[in-house]
């Protein structure tokens, strides 16, 4: 992409920042570098960076856990791709709902495809998921797919597209367009 993915600016916006808003009230953390970070977020490295999602994760769990990210132990996660320019706190909001009947709440577009980093986890289902797999220097590399496999699972429906990501310089002239529409 030729940046920082999480730094592309969207409708005058850093694609992190507008993912953070769709956090809402509930506090929220970052792993990875802190550029387009808004003040306040907290911001913490992986050891080994560039484990993938599952390793970042991880990471997070244990830097709550630790306390050396100063926010609340929730009962529940929610993970979300810094490259979600669409999702909203409504989104967020049915995500965490839909926990009641499951360990796990994820996003499933009107394609049919699941997106992993746009879910709802109950934490307890999560931190004994990560336990599973070992030291959080073990889940890197390690797939969303292999975190999730065997978690009670519930799909929440994304007709509207919210869970769309930015993964090509086409999907990033997609996502522009697409915000020019909604301001006009």
């Amino acid at each position: 992409m030729g940046s920082h993915k999480p730094t592309i600016e969207l409708a005058g916006r850093p694609l992190v920042a507008r993912v953070l808003a769709a956090a809402g009230p509930h506090p929220a953390l970052v792993v990875g570098p802190g550029q387009g970070v808004p003040d306040g977020v907290p911001v913490v490295m992986e050891r080994v960076p560039g484990g993938g999602p599952v390793s970042g994760i991880a990471y997070a769990v244990e830097a709550v856990r630790a306390g050396v990210a100063q926010v609340p132990q929730p009962d529940a996660v929610v993970v979300l791709a810094a490259d979600l320019p669409f999702v909203t706190p409504e989104h967020v909001e049915r995500l965490l709902a839909a926990l009641e009947a499951a360990d796990l709440a994820v996003t499933v577009d009107s394609d049919g495809r699941t997106n992993w980093l746009c879910a709802a986890w109950r934490t307890e289902a999560l931190t004994a998921r990560l336990a599973e797999l070992g030291d959080v220097a073990d889940a890197y590399g390690r797939s969303m797919r292999e975190l999730c496999d065997g978690i009670r699972t519930v799909h929440v429906d994304d007709p509207d597209g919210l869970s769309t990501d930015v993964d090509t310089p086409a999907d990033l002239e997609h996502a522009r367009a697409r915000a020019e529409d909604a301001r006009d």
